[in-house]
């Protein structure tokens, strides 16, 4: 148990650095182009906080549930929806990902008074 714990937070600690490097190049682009180099990152980083739910396996349900979430002037998540129709456990798993990250290194990554729409992938290995 204490081998699994430290190594999700390795993962995640090197996820965070690689996020922060991607951003920083992300910064360099030009302005039209930012926001979506900004946003893929998000995405890439919020598939490591997923969680694929139990029943979502044993039922063969995959798919993309794609979320719209915005932040405040301080960074903190402010609003939180899925976008269409989504099996619901998938969608909850999303929206407690998106949760995951914004409590930790999204926290630093967001930007303020920001809207975000975010595709959420499941696939079964």
């Amino acid at each position: 148990m204490k081998i699994n714990i430290l190594a999700f937070t390795l993962i995640l600690i090197s996820g965070f650095a690689f996020g922060q490097n991607k951003m920083e190049k992300c910064n360099k682009l030009e302005q039209t182009e930012q926001k979506l180099c900004k946003d893929n990152v998000i995405t890439h980083i919020i598939s490591d906080y997923v969680e694929y739910p139990q029943t979502a396996k044993e039922n063969f349900n995959e798919g993309t549930v794609y979320v719209r979430f915005a932040t405040d002037e301080n960074q903190n998540l402010k609003s939180l929806r899925v976008l269409g129709e989504s099996d619901e456990n998938l969608a909850a798993a999303a929206q407690k990902a998106i949760e995951k990250f914004a409590d930790a290194e999204g926290k630093m990554m967001l930007a303020q008074s920001e809207v975000y729409r975010i595709p959420v992938k499941f696939e079964l290995e």
